[in-house]
């Protein structure tokens, strides 16, 4: 089985996301403060008439802190968060990386033995062998969990 995961770096480690998962990828651009969020909630930005809330990563996992360049990004994440009596709705979340390296094709996962994520375990899906390094396939749904508290990006999934 063929599986496509979008590949980007925060702090020199290689994480991943299910392509099935990524809406669009932004160059960074700043976004508006939201009174009473959480430390790691950046504020909210509008792309294609919806409000996506973003997460700076290395907020959210105490790394050091790095300036914004020309490199950085925000992942747009569609998310689903069912609700009772609502199977088709998912929240936007925006992830800020550092920089978004490519889309590549897992044709058979080797899971990656003994690799030290800086990000607690709880929020990767995976760690996949790729180019002989450890590359971590995150889990959007823990990623996002606590941040889902602010709901602001929304959207219908119409399909």
């Amino acid at each position: 089985m063929i599986t496509n995961y979008l590949t980007f770096t925060v702090d020199n480690t290689v994480y991943a996301l299910n392509v099935d998962s990524v809406l669009e990828v932004l160059n960074f651009s700043s976004p508006t403060a939201v009174p009473c969020a959480l430390p790691y909630i950046e504020g909210l930005i509008y792309s294609r008439e919806q409000g996506i809330t973003i997460v700076n990563f290395r907020k959210r996992f105490q790394l050091a802190e790095q300036e914004i360049d020309k490199r950085t990004k925000i992942i747009v994440v569609e998310v689903p968060s069912p609700r009772e009596n609502d199977e088709n709705h998912i929240t936007l979340y925006g992830l800020v990386a550092d920089s978004v390296q490519d889309v590549v094709q897992i044709f058979e996962e080797e899971p990656a033995k003994d690799a030290q994520c800086p990000i607690p375990s709880e929020f990767i899906a995976t760690t996949l062998m790729y180019n002989e390094a450890p590359m971590f396939i995150l889990n959007p749904v823990t990623l996002f969990k606590e941040a889902g508290e602010l709901n602001l990006g929304e959207k219908r999934n119409e399909n």
